[in-house]
């Protein structure tokens, strides 16, 4: 719940600094904004006390000594159903606050409430036609519902209000990356043109944000979509993420793929040189996989 829930917020962030093209900003009344703050820090503050307890019941689980989760999520959805009284209040009171109604939705998608978070993402739309983040977060609804073309549609639209915005460019890239027949017939391309669109998309994405390690993992890994591949550019863009690897988890997850693509074009030297820097146990059987593919066991007789 916190991963999502971080998307969304990151989205709500940028609808609070954005300027976007052609949309009015009338000035906001500071009374009202001081307590649209204030319902954030409560949604933050339920969200972090239930994140808690998620993580204290883990651990006493491990003991045997954990609460049912069902028992759990009866707490969890009692204690997030007082943020949710919160929207509504101030919603009832400010009908036309877009953040809010934005925040709202990403409240209902963390309870995997899809349908309510786009009827919320949807009136915002209709409050602001050009605010990038509604556009994104229905395209992320979209996705996970299954419709692809009009997730694609949404991610593009994002995309064209906020061109300078990385985000919305990777999430385009990494629709079209996952879903190539469907992006086929959405662009009328061939199918052998998708990856090379997905690629475009995400060389754009990290011009504009070239530090972000989870966005060249990911454009590394639809570098692995080239039919043939090409392991040269693969092993570019995996080094590329390596080098900018925010903890050694990351990094030895990206030794990972660069040790299977050395092994793939028969540099076994150049794949047991990278395992060999692999310690984290998280990783100890993709690890021995990869070398028992090197050091294949002898035939029994």
């Amino acid at each position: 719940m916190s991963f999502i829930r971080n998307i969304f917020s990151a989205a709500l962030l940028l609808s609070l600094i954005q300027t976007v093209a052609g949309e009015a900003k009338p000035a906001p009344n500071e009374a009202v904004e001081r307590e649209f703050r204030k319902l954030l820090e409560l949604d933050d503050k339920v969200h972090d006390e239930v994140d808690e307890w998620i993580r204290d019941n883990a651990k006493l689980a491990e003991k045997q000594a954990g609460t049912d989760p069902a028992s759990l999520s009866l707490q969890v959805r009692h204690r997030l159903s007082k943020v949710g009284e919160a929207y509504e209040a101030f919603l009832n009171r400010h009908s036309g606050h877009v953040r809010a109604r934005l925040a709202y939705g990403s409240f209902f998608s963390d309870l995997n409430e899809i349908d309510k978070a786009m009827a919320q993402w949807e009136k915002a739309l209709e409050l602001a036609p050009n605010n990038p983040v509604a556009w994104n977060n229905l395209g992320k609804a979209h996705g996970r519902q299954g419709n692809i073309p009009e997730a694609l549609r949404h991610f593009e639209k994002a995309g064209e209000l906020a061109p300078k915005e990385p985000l919305y460019l990777r999430n385009l890239a990494t629709l079209i990356f996952s879903y190539p027949d469907k992006a086929a017939r959405y662009y009328l391309i061939d199918r052998a043109q998708v990856v090379p669109k997905s690629l475009t998309l995400f060389k754009k994405a990290r011009a504009l944000d070239p530090n972000n390690f989870a966005l060249a993992a990911d454009a590394a890994m639809a570098q692995l979509g080239t039919q043939p591949i090409d392991a040269k550019a693969a092993l570019a863009a995996w080094n590329v993420a390596l080098a900018i690897a925010p903890s050694t988890v990351e990094a030895e997850g990206v030794r990972i793929h660069l040790a299977r693509i050395h092994a793939h074009l028969g540099q076994a030297d150049a794949a047991r040189a990278q395992l060999a820097k692999v310690q984290e146990t998280q990783y100890a059987e993709l690890k021995a996989g990869i070398l028992q593919k090197l050091d294949p066991l002898p035939a029994q007789p």
